[in-house]
Parts: C-alpha cells; sequence; structure tokens
C-alpha cells in the first residue's frame, strides 16, 4: 500500500471465467491491484482485453455465465462490515444446534492421522479399479475440442446459403459427421479402458484380500483412538464458532439459512477428520467460503451477538449482498447513455427511483435531491427539465443525468465505463471536466475504463494496462505516459494519433490478442511483440519493480535482458504532445 494512502478495493489473484458453448474461457487471469481512496485510476487496454470485466467483478454484474473462480475482493467498508445477530428463538436454536454437532465431532480430531491413512487406501484401490485422473482429463479434453470444433461447423452451416453454398455445406456436413464418430470413439475408448482396469483388479484377488484387511485394521485402530472424551479448551473453541455462524448466516433468508446450516456442518465435520487447525482465521475463512462468507465474534449482549466480517465481494453469493453494495457503494457510468436510461419515463422520476430504493428519504425528499443532482451535473432549469424524457435531451446532457444517477446514493467508488467514447469531442472534454470537478466535491474514488491513453492524461492519477486478461503495467500517470517499460504500453501509446504525421500512416499494432479459451504459456504478447525474447514463448514474466509505484510485467527488466530504448515516436513524449497542442491551436 502506498503511503498515506486507505485502501479501498484490494484484488489479489482475481480469475474470471466464462462458460460458453461448453468450454471455459478465462478472462481475467491473475490481477493484483490495489485501488485508494478519492483516487482517479485508468485501467486502459483494447477492447477485449478484460477491462469491463475486471471492474464488473466488484459491482456484481458479470454476466450468468461468468464467475470469479479464485482470488479475493476485499471491499473496505466498515458499516457494512459490521453485523449483529438476534438472540431470538430461531437463532437460538441454530447455535444450541450447530454447537451440540461440533462436540459430537471433536473427537474425530483424535483420529486424524488414521483418517488420513485410510483416505490415502482409499485413492489407492482407486487407482487399480479406474483410470487415473490425468488419463481422464486427456481424454476428456480431446472430446470438448471435437465437440467445440462440432459445433463452429454448425452455427457456420447455418450462415450459409442453401442455394449459393451447397459445396461448403456438403463439405460441412461430412466434417459434422466424421467429429461425432470420433467423439463415440473417444467416449467408447474410456468405457473399454476404465472396464478393463475394473477386470484386472476383479481378478486379482490376492490384492483385494490385502487391502481390505489393512482397510480393516484401520478402520479398529481408528474406532479407538476416537473414543475419547472431548476438552474444555474444544468445549469453548466451539461455542465461539457456532456465534460466527450465526453471525455469518444472519443476513440469509430462512430458507438458504437452513440449507447454509447443513452444509457447513459437513464441511466442519470433514474438517475435523481431516485434523485442520480451527484456531486459524484463514482456515475458518477457508471452510466458510462456499457456503457463506466469515463473520468474525466481537462480542455480545443480551439481545444479540455482535460480529465483523471482512466483506470478499468475490464469494458474495445472495443477490441482496450485491445490491448493498451495487450502486450504494459501487455505481456505474456506461457508454452510452441512451441505453442506461429508460426512454418511457421522465428524467426526474428515473433519479428519484434510484435514490428511494437506497437511502431512506421521503418521496418529496428524494425529489428536492434529485433536481440539486441535476443543477449539480450542469443541466440549466432543472426544475423546469424534471418532467423530460430522455429523447428531449442531448447525448451530452443524457450522459450528465445518467452520471446524476450514478450519484444519488453517493457512492464510494464510480465506475466510467468509457464514458465519453459516444458523445462529440468537444463534450467529451465537459463530460471529464464535469467528472473531475464532482470527484473534488464529493470525494469518490473514480475507476475510469478506456482504451484511449490520450483521455487518460486528462483523467487519471495511476493507469493500469490490461493485456489478454492481466495487468502488464501499473504506476502513476506520469510514469506509465513518459516512462513506459513494457512493450504493449509502447504500442498503445505509438497508437495516438497526436503522435502521427501528416501523410503517413498512422500506427497499429499488429496481429490479434492470444485466444482466452487456450492456456497461455509465457508472456502472452511475445507473438505481437517486435523486440521478443526466446523466454517470452517459455516463461510467463514475474512484476518488476521500478519505482515505489510503477511495476511492469515483461522481461525486458530483467537485469539479463539486452538493453531496449523504447520507439522513437515515443521518445520526447511530452515535448510532442505539448508542441501538437500549440500547433493545434495556432491552426484554429
Amino acid at each position: 500500500m502506498e503511503e498515506n494512502k486507505k485502501t479501498i478495493l484490494s484484488l489479489k489473484d482475481v480469475e474470471v471465467k466464462f462458460k460458453v458453448r461448453g468450454r471455459i474461457l478465462q478472462a481475467i487471469r491473475g490481477v493484483n491491484l490495489d485501488i485508494y481512496e478519492g483516487e482517479s485510476i485508468a485501467i486502459v487496454g483494447e477492447s477485449g482485453s478484460g477491462k469491463s470485466v475486471l471492474t464488473k467483478t466488484f459491482s456484481g454484474m458479470l454476466d450468468s455465465n461468468g464467475f470469479v473462480s479464485g482470488g479475493s475482493i476485499i471491499y473496505d467498508d466498515p458499516q457494512l462490515s459490521e453485523t449483529n445477530a438476534k438472540k431470538n428463538f430461531i437463532n437460538n436454536y441454530v447455535f444450541k444446534f450447530f454447537n451440540k454437532k461440533l462436540n459430537a465431532y471433536s473427537k474425530f480430531e483424535y483420529g486424524k492421522d488414521i483418517y488420513n491413512q485410510l483416505k490415502e487406501l482409499d485413492e489407492e484401490e482407486l487407482s487399480y479399479v479406474g483410470l487415473s485422473g490425468e488419463e481422464i482429463e486427456e481424454i476428456e479434453k480431446k472430446i470438448s475440442d471435437l465437440d467445440y470444433d462440432r459445433i463452429e461447423s454448425f452455427n457456420k452451416r447455418l450462415s450459409l446459403s442453401s442455394k449459393t453454398d451447397k459445396e461448403e455445406i456438403a463439405t460441412l456436413k461430412a466434417k459434422e459427421k466424421d467429429l461425432k464418430k470420433q467423439i463415440i470413439d473417444l467416449k467408447n475408448e474410456l468405457k473399454a479402458k476404465h472396464n478393463q482396469k475394473k477386470q484386472e483388479y476383479k481378478n486379482n484377488t490376492e490384492l483385494r484380500e490385502k487391502i481390505a484387511t489393512k482397510r480393516a485394521q484401520l478402520l479398529e485402530d481408528y474406532q479407538k483412538a476416537i473414543d475419547v472424551e472431548i476438552t474444555e479448551e474444544q468445549i469453548k473453541r466451539n461455542e465461539l464458532i457456532s456465534k460466527e455462524l450465526i453471525l455469518s448466516i444472519a443476513r440469509y433468508p430462512f430458507k438458504k439459512r437452513v440449507i447454509a446450516v447443513f452444509k457447513i456442518v459437513k464441511i466442519f465435520k470433514e474438517a475435523m477428520k481431516n485434523g485442520v487447525d480451527l484456531t486459524s482465521a484463514d482456515v475458518l475463512d477457508n471452510l466458510y467460503s462456499d457456503v457463506a462468507f466469515r463473520v468474525e465474534y466481537r462480542g455480545e449482549d443480551e439481545e444479540k451477538w455482535m460480529g465483523y466480517c471482512k466483506l470478499d465481494l468475490a464469494k458474495f453469493k445472495l443477490n441482496s449482498d450485491w445490491q448493498q453494495i451495487r450502486g450504494a457503494k459501487v455505481a456505474t457510468v456506461f457508454q452510452d447513455p441512451m441505453t442506461s436510461l429508460n426512454p418511457i419515463l421522465t428524467i426526474g422520476s428515473q433519479i428519484t427511483d434510484c435514490i428511494l430504493k437506497h437511502q431512506n428519504l421521503s418521496y418529496s425528499e428524494a425529489k428536492e435531491k434529485a433536481k440539486r443532482l441535476m443543477t449539480l451535473v450542469g443541466i440549466p432549469d432543472a426544475e423546469k427539465r424534471f418532467n423530460d424524457y430522455p429523447f428531449q435531451y442531448s447525448g451530452g446532457m443524457r450522459q450528465r443525468i445518467v452520471i446524476a444517477i450514478a450519484l444519488s446514493c453517493e457512492p464510494r467508488i464510480l465506475i466510467c465505463d468509457e464514458p465519453t467514447t459516444a458523445l462529440d469531442v468537444t463534450i467529451q472534454a465537459q463530460i471529464i471536466r464535469l467528472i473531475k470537478d464532482l470527484q473534488k466535491q464529493l470525494g469518490f474514488t473514480i475507476v475510469f475504463i478506456t482504451h484511449d491513453l490520450g483521455v487518460v492524461a486528462n483523467v487519471a492519477d495511476r493507469v493500469a494496462v490490461l493485456y489478454a486478461g492481466q495487468i502488464v503495467e501499473v504506476g502513476e500517470v506520469e510514469e506509465v505516459f513518459y516512462d513506459p517499460r513494457h512493450p504493449y504500453t509502447w504500442s498503445l501509446l505509438s497508437s495516438l494519433p497526436q503522435l502521427s504525421t501528416r501523410g503517413e500512416e498512422l500506427f497499429s499494432i499488429t496481429g490479434t490478442p492470444p485466444s482466452l479459451y487456450n492456456k497461455i504459456v509465457g508472456d502472452p504478447f511475445a507473438p505481437r511483440n517486435p523486440y521478443r525474447m526466446a523466454i517470452d514463448y517459455v516463461k510467463e514474466p514475474p512484476m518488476f519493480k521500478i519505482t515505489e509505484t510503477h511495476y511492469a510485467k515483461t522481461w525486458l527488466l530483467d537485469e539479463r535482458a539486452p538493453k531496449i530504448e523504447k520507439p522513437k515516436i515515443i521518445q520526447n513524449l511530452h515535448e510532442k504532445l505539448t508542441n501538437t497542442v500549440y500547433t493545434q491551436e495556432s491552426e484554429a
């Protein structure tokens, strides 16, 4: 964390995947990023680099086929982190039920070593009965790849004309038939290999008897080991865990609460059998992670238990949880204001409804606040224009209303997802200036998504450059702009139209980003990198530290790498951009 800056959002090893046509696409790959309170950070990269997907992970707006598959997204909010659970009849009953179960299962901790030996024996027997996990995975991957090719062929065939593309349609049909046969053959091969190994084990009487004898002895030893009385220390620990369970599921509706209790009971039973350390906060966090996020017990009085939780947005499971974050704490301004506004509702009602949903205000109070917000974002005669419809506003004014809606609940983080792309250049500058002015007044954090590095210099304090779902460079805006170190950042800066010379072609990055369906080996930018080295195809580079605030993920920063000068077009960038501005002003 940077000195004297409070981290409001901390992303650690975040991975996001999508299920697409039976395959898994990994859109975000191991992102680490701290976002500070009150700062403006720009996330830049080409289309498809993962910019919008990354921000959707902490606003709860991922598409239904997307999910956070790894890592944590810790949101710092003391108000939401404080959790209470009433000592009512149901919570007291659940507390006693869970505490009783924990005390009963605690004896399993004394047989953990034997239990693990039994599990190893089961795995050994399974290796004799069927194929190994690696063998199964290899065949299933072949089947998945063939099935994907079959679906792609089928979709392409549907797009062809039955009159003009008869030959190609016939070829694709034959291909699909062959692919289907290959899939059936692989499935039969998998089944045959399973049956063969199963029969071999069945015929090996000596081996089966040896395993059965060993299992019987271990089970006998296990029963002796767990035939004990649990300690006072275990009883106290279980009581504390039971209180944390109540706090962790207190916000759930009744049905989900019941389901969660039985899931957590099974999880703790297995944990005690394995002998995990139930006094470790990290262990307890992981045990809860599949069901709820853990709430740490902080005390109690006659009416309630009190706790405090670490808000990990990656583990949010309920829409009701997201409703406390989305809009109220994290708001978004999208590209096209017309798609963000309801064309059949008045401007005033759309702002008012948002205020009523998230804040404890009366209708008249919400209406007055809506008018104040309209004035704040620069809508003239807010009183008169309150009942106008979106079609009566220009593009720039509609975007101002979208900003007003986003700010209506006083969020701590405002995500601006290319909010100026659909607007005229002159209006773009006005909207950027408006957002920055509002930030000074209201003190929120800005996360600005853009592919245009020219916009970044005007809006950001820091910049994170994203490529193929990874952050490849991050630093303060002056560092990334005037001392870039990653070849991809060099390419993005070289693409700035302001740097082009009259009569010459604009610079463009050759090639295309890698397919995110496939496992990426080495540096994902290597095939497009004119400065690539052999190691770029073999090993993924680490994040090299340049200054306390500037990092880049490229092997060119390794002390053993050859010294490469950045492209001539972006050398003395500050001077070139300044000259461009002066030239444009004189021509105007």
